[in-house]
């Protein structure tokens, strides 16, 4: 073997020894400098725990290590349910982010839906019929009160009849027939010109819907008592 190629391997042994040399110099300069991390970091620690102690105990609490050695294995035992939980948060986010145009659309529509009303006097309506109500209780007892709730059975019974096409226009009929009549200029029937009348086809008619009226109203009124007695 020849003299250069001997001092061609005694160089590339001595480039990898500085190499190795250096990177030794490096991971030293980086355990130092971990060495020193973690000596100031428990120098914090330390402070931080103390001034920690000097607070709570200020405060009047006290620490059992053991209680707090159970939290800690909790917690780390239900790390799977924090998880859990937190994706259900995150769930909960993306819903409220999803919902939110929905809810303000809703919103909106129900602002535009309650001007309308108002527009319409809807609103106006309800004043008035609060308003009807408040004289209704004030001018009226509990016990008249009552008495309207026993009989509104009857009293909507009524009112069905009284919806009733023609007894809405036989009523209009008499309702309209007084406002036309004026009583100043009524004239005076004597004994003979009712006699006189009395063969008249109309006389006759509204004679016989009277009679028919009084004993309908005779007949219900014995109905009633009889289901009184």
């Amino acid at each position: 073997m020849s003299d250069k190629i001997i001092e061609e391997q005694i160089r590339e042994i001595n480039r990898k020894l500085d190499l190795l040399l250096d990177d030794s110099i490096i991971q030293k300069q980086n355990r130092e400098a971990i060495n020193d991390l973690v000596d100031d970091v428990a120098v914090i620690g330390k402070d931080v725990f103390r001034n920690a102690v000097t607070q709570l105990d200020n405060a009047g609490v006290e620490l059992d290590g053991e209680n707090l050695r159970d939290l800690g294995f909790r917690l780390i035992r239900n790390v799977n349910n924090m998880g859990m939980v937190l994706e259900m948060l995150e769930s909960l986010s993306d819903l409220a982010k999803d919902a939110t145009p929905i809810v303000r659309q809703i919103g909106l529509d129900g602002v535009k839906k309650f001007h309308e009303f108002e527009q319409k006097g809807y609103f106006e309506i309800l004043n008035q019929i609060g308003i009807a109500m408040d004289t209704i209780v004030s001018r009226y007892s509990r016990e008249d009160l009552n008495k309207l709730s026993e009989n509104l059975v009857q009293v909507f019974d009524t009112l069905s009849i009284v919806s009733d096409k023609k007894v809405l226009e036989k009523i209009d009929a008499i309702f309209s027939t007084l406002r036309d009549i004026k009583t100043e200029d009524v004239e005076e029937f004597s004994i003979w010109r009712i006699i006189k009348d009395f063969n008249k086809p109309e006389f006759k008619k509204s004679l016989g819907f009277m009679m028919a009226f009084l004993e309908l109203i005779n007949e219900k009124n014995k109905n009633q008592i009889e289901k009184i007695i």
